[in-house]
């Protein structure tokens, strides 16, 4: 048995990144991982207690798979590769089983297995390969459309978190009217998204990443296998091992799951049915069964996988080549289209219902955005003359005129001191200075054409904008509105950050040790041995200046001196502190 001592010694000489985590993967207390408090971590010996306590142990233990588990039940004769995973979180150092671990196993009968059989799965259940590779994509599509609607909602700050954390069910009902999926869903396909970093969480409002956008324009099969890669990098190894267990049937994956990991009872079921109903939604499996296309997309391991890609091409519905434009202006894609199209159209045209077959519609709204983002006239109908399988309607055409021929005519700039300065027309600040909705800005007629408003320019322009009137903030005005206050940022750190300042904090308390006697060290090993009443090897230096080792049952350390009992000798004695050069751990 190895005791606290020696554990604490292990973790001194491991390397940082090795110990950073085993801290991490052993998730220990916040009062532990804090810099101060009575309960934090100060030095390798207090790190050492810390893992050693029953909770901490129970946690790890959980996590070890069957092989691991038995291979603790005899340590120095286990296969080196069965015991690793206990080794890496400091269960054992490959030879003998830390004390408090084995008080723990002798606890829990659950974690010392048997060598039951491994679960049969269920019975298998013919399938028709064409229907099963239909629902599939169908499901893969529905799943990749609804995604990418909820990015485009967080790209325009749609999404944003309450104080206690997740949305609000308002907020999940209009992003699943915008994403045409369930509300209840909502939750779980934005924790897909900032799961496979294609948005980003940590700030109220989301916000997309760069990866986000390049997703959000990549082909559809491209799309397919990229989220599924990044999903499936997101699993933690347990369930990785479960799956490749489970092979092509994930249906009993409790069972196998209670199997694999005998003391995962309280984690992993949970995990799993997560897992199951992912690969479901994103199209890997059809009621339990993975598919031909889903078992190459889950053993894809880059973005770029080509029979992966190949795989999703040959099952997701073909893209159409252009739209068709009606009279009353809407938009109808018979077919999905391309990425980059339905980007190129949305510029142009708002959504109306995202599907396999989508409704669009064009509206002086939308192609007021469209010149706001630096488009003309003659872009707009390019645009739409480019995605269009027939001609532009003349109704189109002439919204699109008529829209662009006022575009810009209110320009809405900073006041020399403060508020804005309204630019126009004189005709369209008339009607500007009389409306009744506009009267909150309190306007002031400088000239016949220009207007002031003691508010901010981004509020005048929000409410013409409102209003329908074409106004636009002037350059200046804009680079001075982007200069608002920072956004609040989350100051919660990862699991792998806290291990990683906790074990800067501990090397540098060494390094500052290191300078002075060794004492300190041994002493803190001496007062080990007196908590947990174990034996240690003394190295004792004598007054002839020859050293003699006594190994001792440590009692008390006091007044400079270690008072034990000579496990040899049968012998109490009374070692000065300033004479010993060295406590070993005793076997």
């Amino acid at each position: 048995m190895t005791t606290a001592a020696a554990l604490a010694a292990r973790l001194r000489a491991m390397p940082d990144d090795d110990l950073v985590a085993l801290v991490a993967a052993r998730r220990l207390p916040g009062a532990a991982l804090a810099a101060h408090g009575p309960s934090a971590v100060a030095d390798f010996f207090d790190l050492a207690d810390a893992l050693r306590t029953p909770d901490v142990i129970d946690r790890a233990l959980a996590r070890l798979p069957r092989a691991t588990l038995a291979a603790l039940q005899h340590p120095a004769d286990a296969d080196h590769a069965a015991l690793a995973p206990a080794v890496a979180l400091g269960l054992t150092d490959g030879a003998e089983l830390d004390d408090a671990v084995a008080a723990r196993l002798a606890e829990h009968p659950e974690l010392r297995p048997d060598d039951a059989p491994r679960p049969g799965g269920p019975t298998p259940v013919p399938q028709d390969v064409d229907r099963v590779r239909g629902v599939a994509a169908e499901t893969a599509f529905a799943t990749l459309t609804s995604l990418a609607e909820l990015v485009r909602a967080v790209a325009a700050d749609e999404v944003h978190e309450l104080a206690k954390g997740g949305i609000g069910a308002p907020l999940a009902r209009h992003l699943g009217e915008r994403a045409a999926a369930d509300p209840v869903r909502v939750p779980d396909l934005l924790a897909l998204l900032a799961e496979t970093a294609l948005v980003d969480p940590t700030s109220p409002t989301w916000t997309v990443t760069d990866d986000g956008r390049g997703w959000l324009v990549a082909p559809w099969p491209l799309r397919w296998v990229e989220l599924v890669v990044r999903w499936r990098a997101t699993l933690s190894d347990p369930v990785v091992e479960v799956l490749a267990l489970a092979a092509d049937d994930w249906r009993g994956l409790d069972a196998l799951g209670r199997w694999a990991y005998p003391g995962g009872a309280e984690w992993l079921p949970a995990e799993l049915v997560r897992s199951a109903g992912t690969a479901e939604a994103l199209g890997i499996t059809v009621d339990g069964v993975v598919t031909a296309t889903g078992r190459v997309l889950f053993a894809a391991r880059t973005t770029d996988d080509a029979p992966a890609i190949d795989h999703a091409a040959a099952d997701l519905p073909s893209t159409v080549p252009g739209v068709y434009l009606q009279n009353d202006l809407t938009v109808i894609a018979p077919g999905p289209l391309e990425p980059a199209d339905d980007a190129a159209l949305r510029t142009v045209a708002d959504v109306e219902a995202p599907g396999l077959a989508s409704r669009y519609r064009i509206s002086e709204d939308s192609v007021r955005r469209a010149l706001l983002e630096g488009y003309d006239g003659a872009a707009v109908l390019d645009t739409l003359g480019r995605l269009s399988a027939a001609d532009v309607p003349q109704p189109v055409r002439y919204l699109v005129e008529q829209v662009s021929a006022r575009a810009g005519s209110i320009v809405v700039d900073r006041a020399a001191e403060r508020g804005s300065v309204v630019r126009g027309p004189a005709e369209q600040l008339d009607l500007v200075s009389v409306d009744a909705e506009l009267r909150s800005l309190a306007w002031a007629r400088r000239s016949p054409t220009v207007l002031v408003s003691p508010y901010p320019p981004s509020s005048v322009v929000s409410a013409l904008e409102d209003q329908r009137y074409p106004a636009v903030l002037a350059p200046a005005a804009r680079v001075a509105d982007a200069a608002g206050p920072p956004v609040r940022r989350r100051t919660a750190r990862t699991p792998e950050e806290q291990a990683r300042e906790l074990v800067e904090r501990l090397r540098t308390a060494t390094r500052r040790g290191d300078q002075e006697p060794a004492q300190e060290w041994m002493g803190r090993q001496i007062d080990l041995a007196v908590r947990g009443k174990v034996a240690v090897r003394v190295v004792v230096r004598m007054p002839d200046g020859t050293e003699a080792p006594f190994t001792i049952v440590p009692t008390s350390v006091s007044g400079g001196r270690i008072r034990g009992r000579d496990t040899h000798a049968d012998v109490e004695r009374t070692l000065p502190l300033s004479l010993v050069v060295a406590v070993e751990h005793v076997a």
